[in-house]
This record gives structure tokens, C-alpha cells and sequence, in this order.
């Protein structure tokens, strides 16, 4: 068995790409199920890297339930050497987890561009300035949404 790296820093969540639009025209009960995996993860006391399905590229791929994968990437542990938060940018919601080779393309490189974004920032206060910027949301912004 391996062990997860247990973590105090706080997670975020950044819609990014078409996550937002995607989600909007899900139905209910799927929303539902997404939002309910995300607030999992972001609550979770492990790094979200331990958390996710699986790794294809550069990008991070959360399991939502049997069908639904969410197109990620997770930036642990910002800024580096004062950590105080981890990063997942959701890029892309597949609610029929068909792996289209385009969309991986297409999202692959925005995981790197997103990644050196992330971890160009040097200090507490520039992260929280682009977590503002960059509309970043808690489990807490999430599960209004359920309400």
C-alpha cells in the first residue's frame, strides 16, 4: 500500500478553459455529482496530485462517479518554499469519458502554460492577488452552488 502525503496548505479550484459552460449544460444530478467530487477533494487533507484517476500528459484526469472525468491540472504546493496552497485548474468536463484525443491535445498545452503561471508566483501575497484575479473558488464557494 502506498501512503498519501498528508497536507495543511488550502485548495483551490480555477475554471479555466470551457469547465464553466460544460458544467452549466450538464444535467442536475451530474452537476450535482461533480460538485460533490471537487468539494471531496479540495477538503481532503492530501495533496490533490494523490487524489487524482489517473495521469495522461500533462494533464491530471479526476474520476466523478463511473463516467464523468474531469481534464485538470494540479499544481501542488504554491508558492515554493512558503507553500500555502495547492492549484487545480479544470480545464474540461467529459461526462461520457471518451478520452477524444483532441480534446487531450488541445488541453495539454494549456496545462503546461497554466503551470509555469502557477509557479511563477513567489510569494503568499501573489498567490492570493491571482487566486482573486483568477476568480479561484473553496469548497465552501461550491457547495452554495448546490443550494
Amino acid at each position: 500500500m502506498s501512503e498519501i502525503p498528508l497536507t495543511d496548505e488550502e485548495t483551490r479550484i480555477i475554471f479555466a478553459g470551457e469547465a464553466a459552460s460544460n458544467l452549466r449544460s450538464l444535467e442536475h444530478s451530474e452537476q450535482e455529482q461533480i460538485i460533490k467530487r471537487l468539494c471531496a477533494i479540495l477538503e481532503s487533507d492530501a495533496k490533490p496530485s494523490s487524489l487524482r484517476y489517473e495521469r495522461i500528459g500533462l494533464l491530471d484526469i479526476y474520476a466523478a462517479g463511473d463516467q464523468i472525468r474531469l481534464y485538470t491540472k494540479v499544481v501542488d504546493e504554491i508558492p515554493r518554499g512558503d507553500a500555502e496552497y495547492h492549484l487545480i485548474y479544470l480545464f474540461y468536463i467529459d461526462d461520457d469519458h471518451e478520452y477524444k484525443q483532441t480534446d487531450l491535445a488541445t488541453y495539454s498545452p494549456a496545462a503546461e502554460a497554466k503551470l509555469q503561471e502557477a509557479t511563477s508566483l513567489e510569494t503568499v501575497h501573489d498567490v492570493e492577488a491571482y487566486l482573486d484575479r483568477m476568480s479561484a473558488v473553496d469548497a465552501a464557494d461550491l457547495r452554495d452552488l448546490l443550494d
